[in-house]
């Protein structure tokens, strides 16, 4: 009998089910709930063995906007150890496994939503962006005419959604390129609440959408509403799905969303100056192949900048070194060599790359080091919007 390898893509439905086990008791969920979960991902499961399966994870196959462009990235979710084994390092070794696997045969970035933060930052992960929720009174939002109408989504319109999505989102650093898998998450129905969908359109033509469902607080008749997408290409877009949703007012107490911090849909919502953000997510980026990751990401054609910096990537060596970076008519080059004076910890390389941390703001967190005749350059080259995604994997 071939002796199975110590990671690697469970080896029937003995071993998925050992590691449905691990998610179930790691994030308050059954059995019967995960195991289909983990059967669904087929091949983008992953475990760790060590005499039987230790600890598991699962592989979204993605990409992330950064500077307009789409970037291949791995979002890893699940990562679960059986609760007898936790701190005996199995996530560590499972986290540097995948990240090794990566490197060789995967997209150049990794993303993930972080139960344990330390865990990742000591495997070069760092926080790159977040997830926003913001809670409105439905009483408080106005009702405006305009030339915007809605109809009910069909079928058909599948589609008609992802390029919306595309046109309103793929200049927002951090959204997903969403796969399948991810719309499949946006798409789903709650336990005895079914989602809805709605498009707009002005003079026939698509200009927006929004997919949402309703729940019931209690045994009161009311309900709020919860967004699950929200496009929007311009201001009258906004303006009729605001009025959409302050009609709900008689039935609805609360409006939730999730929106980026600057996102311009909140000058439509934001009627005093107070915001009631209700939930704050922060994701973390790994840069797994740094030329790869740098010369596929977008930049402003009206940039022309040259930095050097001396990278440090202890996980993955080859990543480490000096490198001068050339950014010429939004076309990156990252060639090796430079005098490397700045010292940039890999972790501080997927904050800067994300636009969520400036080189000033990387010296005063530890992650840049050394000389600073790069920085106005660094700065520049990585400037961009807040990153943020309404999306949760």
């Amino acid at each position: 009998m071939t002796e199975l390898p110590a990671y690697g893509v469970p080896d029937g439905a003995a071993e998925r089910r050992v590691y449905a086990s691990a998610m179930a008791q790691s994030f308050g969920g059954t059995l019967e709930v995960f195991e289909p979960w983990v059967e669904a991902f087929g091949a983008g499961v992953r475990v760790l063995r060590d005499d039987g399966v230790k600890a598991g994870l699962v592989i979204y196959e993605m990409g992330q906007y950064f500077g307009g462009r789409s970037i291949p990235c791995w979002g890893i979710a699940g990562v679960a150890v059986s609760p007898e084994l936790r701190s005996s390092g199995y996530a560590h070794k499972l986290m540097a496994e995948n990240l090794r696997e990566n490197f060789e045969q995967g997209p150049p970035l990794s993303a993930l939503y972080p139960a344990a933060p330390r865990l990742y930052r000591n495997l070069g992960w760092e926080f790159a962006g977040s997830r926003h929720k913001y809670t409105y009174p439905i009483a408080t939002l106005a009702r405006l005419d305009g030339p915007v109408v809605l109809r009910p989504a069909t079928a058909d319109d599948a589609e008609l959604l992802r390029g919306l999505y595309a046109r309103r989102y793929r200049n927002e650093n951090g959204c997903l390129d969403r796969s399948e898998k991810i719309w499949e998450r946006v798409k789903r129905t709650p336990k005895e609440n079914p989602v809805f969908t709605y498009v707009a359109e002005h003079d026939g033509e698509p200009v927006g959408y929004t997919t949402y469902f309703q729940k019931r607080e209690g045994g009161s008749f009311h309900f709020d509403l919860h967004v699950r997408d929200l496009v929007c290409l311009n201001r009258e877009v906004a303006q009729a799905f605001v009025t959409f949703f302050a009609g709900h007012r008689s039935v609805a107490d609360n409006l939730h969303l999730y929106a980026a911090p600057d996102d311009p849909l909140l000058i439509e919502l934001q009627q005093t100056q107070e915001i009631r953000q209700t939930e704050r997510m922060d994701w973390m980026l790994r840069v797994v192949r740094v030329k790869d990751a740098l010369e596929a990401r977008g930049y402003s054609s009206g940039v022309t900048a040259h930095a050097q910096i001396k990278l440090i990537d202890e996980l993955l060596p080859e990543n480490a070194g000096n490198w001068v970076l050339k950014l010429d008519a939004g076309k990156m080059q990252a060639e090796r060599g430079g005098a490397g004076e700045a010292e940039l910890d890999v972790r501080g390389l997927g904050a800067l790359y994300s636009g969520r941390f400036a080189p000033a703001q990387l010296r005063v967190a530890g992650l840049l080091r050394g000389g600073e005749s790069s920085d106005a350059a660094l700065s520049a080259m990585f400037a961009g919007t807040v990153p943020w995604m309404p999306d949760y994997f």
